[in-house]
């Protein structure tokens, strides 16, 4: 049975506690008071400083601008592109100082604009809505790590995050680490597996242990002098590489525990300059990567290697799902498709159609 709401009292004179209604519609009050409006094409203030967004702090933002840290605030009026999240890790804006400091000392101000992505990884926020939620902008690769074992790599989740760098206009490349987990024949069994993304699609595939630094060299080469977002599940050792990798997250670390009440940073995407030249994003561990806006028709031209055998079928178009005379089910049999690919684009397709 329904639990019945309190009744209200019309002649309440305001000192009883509210109801869980009650508080509900007084915190979207709140909110309405200072949401946030998006006017293109403002003009920004010339003390206004431009800066790059490096973790959110909860509500507000950390931004860095020359070599200072602001913690930042969104609201009033901003310049921001229209119809996607309004700020993330990774975007060029513009702050407006302000005069106080923080709670904690910090210096204090204001997002004002958000200049336009260059590249993006998003994917389908949560929700029956079609949202789009951007994870991380303006980085130029995205390293989808994984590990050997402890847990297992997900070729699953490596398919979804390919379509995404796709999508996004990244250049993705692979990390497996725990290597020194491994056999010699595991190590080969593995590298036989994962064939058809370093061997047909020219993914790069990087073999790493974190432990006894295997491959940080040629890692350490593939994040130099550009942007990278490293991402992939929990537990498989981002934050270790690149604490093998760099020493530079000690100060946003500082900040953000004053923030998040000691939480561990990599709750949240963090920015961290790299001694080689560039950045690297390390991000929250992921389990569920929903792709933002991939139509039915299009998924196919994500799996590159469905090409050569799709002018074959026998239906034009052909979903390559159920029709008869399906080239690229054909492929799949004689063993000219990698079977698990095909079954992560039968899943994209069932997500899609669902």
């Amino acid at each position: 049975m329904a639990r019945r709401i309190p009744n209200v009292d019309p002649e309440d004179d305001g000192e009883q506690p509210l109801d869980y209604r009650g508080r509900t519609r007084e915190r979207a009050k709140r909110l309405d008071r200072t949401k946030t409006r998006v006017k293109s094409g403002s003009t920004v203030s010339a003390q206004a400083l431009q800066g790059v967004v490096i973790s959110p702090l909860g509500p507000k933002w950390l931004v860095n601008a020359g070599a200072e840290y602001w913690v930042a605030s969104v609201s009033g009026i901003i310049d921001a592109p229209e119809g996607t999240t309004l700020v993330t890790v990774g975007d060029r804006v513009w702050i407006e100082p302000e005069a106080e400091v923080t709670e904690h000392g910090d210096k204090a101000c204001s997002i004002v604009k958000v200049d336009e992505r260059d590249t993006v990884l998003s994917r389908k926020a949560a929700g029956v809505q079609q949202r789009e939620q951007v994870l991380v902008a303006n980085v130029e690769q995205l390293g989808i790590v994984m590990a050997a074992v402890l847990p297992g790599y997900n070729k699953r989740l490596i398919d979804r995050y390919l379509i995404a760098a796709d999508k996004g206009d990244l250049r993705p490349f692979i990390v497996i680490n725990k290597c020194d987990l491994l056999t010699e024949e595991d190590r080969e069994d593995i590298l036989d597996d994962l064939r058809t993304y370093w061997d047909l699609l020219q993914i790069p595939v990087i073999m790493v242990s974190a432990r006894s630094q295997e491959g940080l060299d040629e890692l350490s080469e593939a994040l130099a002098d550009t942007s990278t977002l490293l991402t992939g599940p929990s537990g498989v050792g981002k934050s270790s590489l690149i604490n093998e990798l760099t020493d530079s997250r000690q100060r946003v670390g500082e900040i953000s525990t004053k923030y998040l009440k000691g939480k561990h940073t990599t709750t949240s995407s963090i920015v961290i300059p790299l001694s080689s030249g560039g950045m690297v994003v390390d991000s929250p561990g992921i389990r569920e990567f929903g792709i933002f806006e991939l139509g039915k028709e299009e998924l196919p031209f994500y799996f590159e290697e469905f090409a050569e055998f799709a002018s074959q079928c026998r239906f034009t178009p052909c979903s390559h799902t159920h029709e008869p005379g399906c080239a690229v089910k054909q492929a799949v049999e004689d063993g000219l498709i990698d079977e698990e690919r095909y079954v992560s684009y039968l899943n994209l397709m069932h997500d899609i159609t669902s």
